[in-house]
């Protein structure tokens, strides 16, 4: 059917609705993308994209897993789709990295496919930094072809916004334009967090669970959000400015004013620099 997207097997795809997330701008600390993976761990490969023709490999570089001084796996960047069962209900889930190259194209092609297949619904994951506390409930805002898409608990981003695009939003816009229903997720993670976020997997995968109207699985992630809000705890817990920055910051969260300004963040040599180089070392802190 096209040159970007390679269809593998479509068989029960039929009106299944479509889950997006790639890793890159838009996916602070890894949050939506995340949550993508969990939910098609298990799937089934429905389509691949032409990564030799979307991604640039010197800003997309392949992983390579070396053992006892062999070069034995290369791992290149990718886009699949997959369709994994939920309590019986049929979901393609769309993950990988954002492509470099051909957006427009590439958003063209996924709408020819959401219209060959029939999907219900495009509904795409992201997540941003913000200067928001990680002791207060992830906060998750939406935009929406259409607000009768809207779920219980959904928050409408109401406030004019211009930032840098993230290709989820313009493939979003794509099937939008297109007459295909599309919702987009967006979870706030604390700025100072670098590390997979899994308090805001957790709220992505709430609110998917509502929006499809199905008991998304979550596996051990409630558990790693509650084992990693204890280490941030400790941490913050261990320094008078680090505990004063983030009452600040619940302060502004708890009166619904904004919140401190990215220009008043502490110099590199407080409290968020600490904190991120912590979270940047995978030994942690003895």
């Amino acid at each position: 059917m096209s040159d970007l997207v390679r269809i593998v097997d479509l068989e029960g795809t039929a009106g299944a609705p479509f889950v997006l997330a790639l890793a890159g701008w838009g996916d602070a600390s890894g949050v939506a993308s995340g949550a993508a993976r969990r939910l098609g761990a298990d799937g089934n490969l429905v389509a691949e994209v032409d990564a030799d023709r979307v991604f640039d490999f010197r800003s997309n570089r392949p992983v390579l897993h070396f053992s006892e001084g062999n070069l034995d796996q290369v791992v290149w960047p990718s886009i699949e789709i997959v369709r994994a069962d939920v309590e019986g209900e049929t979901i393609l889930v769309g993950s990988g990295s954002e492509p470099d190259f051909r957006w427009r194209r590439l958003t063209a092609e996924l709408v020819e496919l959401g219209r060959r297949i029939g999907v219900s619904k495009l509904v795409t994951l992201g997540a941003v930094p913000a200067p928001v506390p990680h002791t207060r409930p992830v906060r998750v805002v939406c935009t929406v072809s259409d607000d009768g898409l809207l779920a219980p608990g959904d928050e409408v981003l109401s406030n004019e916004l211009v930032v840098p695009a993230a290709a989820v939003s313009i493939i979003r816009a794509g099937f939008a334009d297109a007459g295909i229903p599309a919702v987009g997720y967006w979870a706030q993670v604390p700025h100072y967090v670098n590390e997979p976020y899994h308090a805001g997997e957790l709220a992505l995968l709430e609110h998917l669970s509502r929006q499809l109207g199905v008991d998304v699985p979550v596996g051990t992630v409630a558990e790693e959000a509650a084992a990693q809000r204890e280490e941030l705890d400790r941490i913050v817990a261990g320094r008078e400015d680090a505990r004063a920055y983030v009452a600040k910051l619940e302060s502004a969260v708890d009166a619904q004013s904004p919140p401190p300004s990215f220009e008043a963040l502490p110099t590199a040599d407080e409290l968020v620099d600490e904190i991120e180089r912590f979270l940047r070392d995978s030994s942690g802190e003895q």
